[in-house]
């Protein structure tokens, strides 16, 4: 329900701008030459609404089909949200401009009706500027292949309560993996070795193994199941992985979906962790792992952390698994402080953003307080991965796929 009404308000909103958009640029109908550029223009309304239609009429479409309309739909709202503030600025301008002759001027009226208010010619290049560069720089997100440019990305974290025998630990963080979207089979595999080379002592998967179904994992159990670590592959579930996305014929097709998934962890070697602890223990040291199930402000939430926490001591170590980087926020840093490390994914970064150096930014932060990489609040410290994977939009632009690797050091 909570999709749905997600996904229709969003629909207005984006019909609401083409509608907005048209009355700028209608003036130009007039001109032959621009008549296929109108069906153009309107042709993204009609997918925004043909896009809303297919999920609320529950119409079942290849996954293929769905992404390529989803693009079109993201990469027009997008665009024109960037725009917008230069369109009201001038709307703005001219309403005020309006209201002085109709209030202040003598025969306001007439001098009005006399002397049309024309758009502001900056302005209104301004707003094309800035409704073309989204889109192109979208466009080359999908043909620059970046979705596959896989990134290691290396931080040392310096954790008080570390054991010592766990000083120098090497941990490898990946997220998001979104089996279902990865068609290029060679250059993904090529990520994974990648993870393999870095022979890391731990692995952490922190969610959103598929888009949707089990059925994407097919071909592909070999392959995963090369990841592997000295201290194992320990994993939790992401939103993705319940099969809340997509529809069922029934409730045990989509019961059985869960199951096959929650099997396939099990048989790439992987522990997976639903709402639970577990020791790392290192020559009769340990620290105490917990992961856990999709935790969610906006849709169900699936995460029991006061259940996955029970029996720990307060005095020892914690790394935490949780997919929704929001958990820290809302629940981790106001009521489990001894909780040293957490590791999230979930964000993509929104596949968008800008990295030069330290600085980063992302739509993706307007969502999300913590959306990438390492942030620390006292002592406590959150890893949000940027995904290996990619759902959706079949692009990335700034914000590239990510390896993490950590090096754990005690004080």
């Amino acid at each position: 329900m909570e999709r749905f009404v997600f996904l229709f308000v969003f629909t207005l909103i984006s019909v609401f701008l083409d509608v907005y958009f048209y009355q700028i640029i209608k003036k130009y109908r007039k001109i032959k030459w621009t008549k296929f550029l109108f069906i153009l223009y309107w042709s993204f309304t009609f997918i925004t609404i043909v896009n809303f239609l297919t999920y609320y009429l529950g119409i079942e479409t290849e996954y293929y089909f769905r992404t390529i309309l989803f693009n079109f739909v993201i990469g027009n709202f997008i665009s024109k949200v960037v725009a917008l503030p230069f369109i009201l600025i001038d709307d703005l301008r001219r309403l005020m401009i309006k209201l002085y002759y109709l209030f202040w001027r003598v025969n306001g009226t007439k001098k009005l009706n006399e002397n049309k208010i024309s758009r502001s010619k900056f302005l209104s290049l301004s707003a094309s500027i800035a409704y073309g560069f989204p889109m192109a720089s979208l466009t080359y997100g999908i043909i620059s292949n970046n979705i596959y440019d896989y990134r290691i990305r290396k931080k040392n974290i310096i954790l008080e309560r570390l054991p010592k025998k766990f000083d120098g630990i090497k941990v490898c963080q990946i997220s998001d993996i979104h089996i279902g979207s990865l068609r290029n089979r060679k250059a993904a595999m090529g990520g994974i070795q990648m993870i393999i080379n870095e022979k890391p002592d731990i692995i952490f998967f922190t969610g959103d193994l598929v888009n949707d179904r089990a059925d994407e994992l097919k071909n592909w159990g070999d392959t995963l199941s090369k990841i592997k670590a000295p201290l194992g592959v320990h994993s939790i579930l992401g939103n993705h992985d319940y099969g809340e996305y997509t529809s069922w014929e029934n409730g045990d097709k989509k019961s059985n979906n869960f199951n096959n998934i929650l099997k396939a962890h099990k048989e790439f070697g992987w522990n997976l962790m639903m709402n639970e602890n577990d020791k790392i223990i290192v020559d009769n040291e340990s620290i105490n792992l917990i992961g856990v199930e999709n935790w969610s402000l906006r849709f169900k939430t699936y995460g029991d952390l006061s259940k996955a926490y029970r029996g720990l001591d307060k005095d020892e170590f914690k790394l935490l698994l949780t997919h929704n980087p929001s958990h820290w926020n809302q629940e981790v840093i106001k009521n489990y402080k001894d909780i040293d490390l957490t590791l999230s994914g979930h964000t993509h970064g929104l596949q968008y953003g800008i990295e030069v150096g330290d600085f980063r930014w992302s739509p993706s932060k307007l969502a999300y307080d913590q959306w990438a990489d390492l942030y620390k609040i006292k002592d406590q410290y959150i890893y949000v991965n940027r995904g290996f994977g990619f759902l959706g939009y079949q692009g990335r632009v700034g914000i590239l796929p990510e390896i993490t690797i950590l090096n754990l050091k005690s004080s």
